[in-house]
């Protein structure tokens, strides 16, 4: 896939270096060491694999390309992983590595999903985000996202507590 082409402009990383394709299973081990970097209960290989064996499952991985010409390799960005059934889908995560963060990395994801899904029909995205996912929360909003419903002690974090999850929707 070409370079995305969105910036939030809230740094000077050029978004023209996010490069999307689509997630296979033979980018289980990238993807399950960016779930670890941003979840607590992160999903091994073999859970992103039998998610995307799922009828109506997809998912895109975003990198930024090496420079050959400095022996530097790929850097894995974040990737999206979704679930559609007839005209909606959910996300059923999306991660961005934290030093990726705010630099339009989740948001070329967004954008990347969003296209895939009008054109196969899709009028509906919906996910949950954990009430005190800051960054993640303001990204949704940014993207039309608005909430629609709560789940209380949804999430289990390390140290016992529960945490609520907003439940978010978007209508495309």
């Amino acid at each position: 896939m070409s370079p995305a082409n969105s910036n939030d402009g809230s740094s000077g990383y050029d978004a023209s270096q996010i490069v999307l394709v689509p997630l296979t299973a033979a980018f289980a081990t990238v993807a399950s060491a960016l779930h670890a970097e941003g979840f607590d209960d992160a999903w091994d290989e073999d859970a992103i694999i039998r998610l995307l064996d799922v009828p109506g499952a997809f998912g895109i991985l975003a990198y930024r390309p090496g420079d050959q010409a400095k022996n530097a390799k790929d850097q894995p960005l974040g990737f999206v992983l979704m679930q559609t059934v007839l005209d909606e889908a959910e996300i059923n995560t999306i991660t961005v590595a934290p030093d990726a963060r705010r630099m339009g990395v989740g948001r070329a994801l967004l954008d990347a999903v969003k296209g895939r899904l009008v054109a196969a029909g899709v009028n509906r995205i919906l996910l949950e985000v954990a009430v005190d996912n800051d960054g993640a929360i303001a990204l949704y909003r940014q993207n039309g996202f608005a909430e629609i419903g709560r789940r209380k002690g949804y999430y289990a974090r390390p140290d016992g507590r529960k945490v609520d999850a907003l439940v978010l929707e978007r209508l495309i």
